[in-house]
Parts: C-alpha cells; sequence; structure tokens
C-alpha cells in the first residue's frame, strides 16, 4: 500500500479478536468491523470530508455485500452528514461500480472516470 510494505497488525488484530470470542462467549459482543480500511476522500480546499469508501471486489452485491456492524458504520457516519459510498471493483481495476449508501443509486465507471468522479465530489458538498 503506497511506498510502504503492508503491516500483518490488521491480520494479527483479528486473529486475536476471534480467539478471544473462543477462550469466553462474554467477548462475543466484541463486534469488530469486517472493514479494513476505510477511504476518506478529504478536500484540503475546504478542510472537509467529502466522502468514505468501502471498497469491495466485485463480486459483492448491495444489500447483501453489508455486515451488520458494517450498516452500523455507515449509517453512524451518514447520521453525521459525510457521504459513505460502497465501491465495487473488478480484479484489474478496470470497472467501478460505486453504490452510494444511504440511497442505493449506483454508477458504473471505467478507471478514469472514476478518478474523475471522486475529484467531482469536492465540488458537490
Amino acid at each position: 500500500m503506497g511506498k510502504h510494505p503492508n503491516s500483518d497488525i490488521h491480520s494479527r488484530y483479528s486473529d486475536w479478536h476471534w480467539d478471544l470470542v473462543g477462550k469466553d462467549k462474554k467477548y462475543k459482543r466484541l463486534y469488530v468491523a469486517d472493514i479494513d480500511r476505510l477511504w476518506i476522500e478529504y478536500s484540503f480546499d475546504r478542510k472537509a470530508i467529502v466522502a468514505i469508501m468501502d471498497l469491495k471486489y466485485a463480486n459483492g452485491s448491495m444489500p447483501d455485500g453489508v455486515t451488520a456492524t458494517e450498516k452500523g458504520i455507515y449509517d453512524d457516519f451518514e447520521s453525521k452528514g459525510y457521504r459513505v459510498y460502497i465501491v465495487f471493483i473488478d480484479n484489474d481495476f478496470s470497472l467501478f461500480q460505486v453504490t452510494r449508501y444511504i440511497t442505493g443509486e449506483t454508477k458504473e465507471f471505467r478507471s478514469e472516470g472514476y478518478a474523475d468522479w471522486l475529484l467531482s465530489l469536492r465540488a458537490t458538498r
């Protein structure tokens, strides 16, 4: 990811979390999101978050591709005025299906069209 190698901290934390559940059922209430990373588009000009994206491979679909924990997180962001998008990407990163979480509205883009759409978010807030 970026210039630096990926850390294994996310995998190790997940393993630790699931091991706790195996030790005692009380730990089942420690819900951890299935979201490894959320991508946040930020406008430095406006000093504002313009969108939050959850990236998934294109074999998923709405709404079945959203876990209960993800739904809770998305709802919380949306209630605070942040736009949440679920972005389904094909394996070669040439097709991007973008679904606005709160409305279910979906758009499809090729790579550069998706990048242009990301830029347009800065003007539509």
